[in-house]
């Protein structure tokens, strides 16, 4: 498919970029309440539904994207999605959040975000050891196994956290048609709806994925740049609208819960996996090192402040503003490495 991109205009080959985007999104949302509507049939938990289907589900438009990137040699787009992604979160999501309203922190938060700071430390230490007195640094594959390792280990953790009182945001009505008779056609055409939206989410991440690649060579820039801004804010245009709906409606601190978690998974499953599909692992250039690792320093940082500060509970409009601008730093900084 980019031997065909690479030769149409760069407009359309930019058009279908956002169309294979805006299709992955969508086509998420599907997967993951058609997923969660058949949990909930048979019984399951929604503390378990919403820490594995609900959470991993977030996760798909990434993953998708960086693992194809992955198989076709291009392991520097699953880095800079990964990382780019955990930045936008952090920083664009919460703190566009904290503009409409305060954002509690709480304990438990706090046990995500050192969770959250533990696997960083798996991912930057290996690869600042190998960058030692050369001009790239590597990320080892059988880092990427230890990563899909670890994610049962994290889902048991993040179990044991949930609040058992948590709703899943099923569509109640579907749901209790669906709950009076478990032989219900509707639930053969749940399946296939399940099964159609996984093969559409792995047509359009390769079609993201080829475009991508072909739109970064046209105008000079690396793949770990453009997965780093425009994949990653692509994908976090959704928890921003959650995120400022939660806060309005007194829960920001289930929406800021819920994406200290998203980035750990955001590592450990869509770069682990990406990693584990990459024989010989990946390479990591300079820009990683220059811009990425101090920004999600940074970033990192500033949440520990709230997390860890006993005179400090909550995230207001001041630190929301202050992370936006650390969001803006970052797109600058990538800005300014393809000029």
């Amino acid at each position: 498919m980019q031997e065909i991109f690479t030769q149409i205009n760069i407009f359309f080959v930019t058009g279908i970029f956002v169309l294979s985007l805006i299709v992955i999104l969508k086509t998420t949302d599907i997967l993951v309440e058609n997923a969660v509507v058949l949990s909930e049939i048979w019984g399951l938990p929604e503390m378990i539904i919403g820490a594995t289907i609900v959470s991993l589900g977030t996760t798909l438009p990434e993953l998708s994207s960086s693992v194809i990137a992955s198989l076709q040699g291009g392991g520097g787009f699953a880095i800079g999605n990964a990382v780019g992604s955990t930045i936008t979160n952090t920083s664009l999501v919460l703190g566009a959040g904290a503009l409409f309203g305060k954002i509690p922190v709480s304990k438990e938060t706090s046990r995500k975000l050192s969770l959250l700071i533990f696997v960083v430390s798996l991912l930057v230490l290996p690869t600042l050891i190998t960058k030692i007195g050369k001009d790239s640094g590597l990320l080892p594959q059988w880092l990427g196994v230890v990563f899909l390792i670890l994610i049962p280990v994290y889902i048991f953790i993040l179990i044991r956290q949930e609040d058992k009182t948590k709703k899943s945001s099923v569509d109640a009505e579907y749901y209790e048609e669906l709950k009076k008779d478990k032989n219900n056609s509707k639930i053969f055409i749940t399946f296939i709806k399940i099964f159609l939206s996984a093969i559409i989410i792995a047509l359009s991440a390769t079609s993201l994925v080829d475009s991508a690649e072909v739109i970064a060579k046209r105008i000079g820039i690396s793949d770990i740049v453009i997965s780093s801004t425009i994949i990653a804010f692509g994908t976090s245009v959704p928890e921003i609208s959650t995120t400022i709906s939660a806060v309005k409606s007194n829960h920001g601190g289930l929406a800021l819960g819920n994406v200290m978690g998203a980035n750990i998974l955001n590592i450990l499953f869509v770069l682990g996996a990406s990693l584990a599909l990459s024989p010989g692992g990946i390479i990591v250039v300079n820009n990683f090192y220059n811009i990425h690792i101090p920004v999600l320093i940074i970033v990192l940082a500033v949440y520990g402040y709230f997390a860890y500060n006993k005179n400090k509970n909550e995230i207001s409009k001041k630190e929301g503003i202050l992370m936006i601008a650390i969001y803006l730093l970052y797109l600058t900084g990538n800005l300014i490495s393809i000029i």
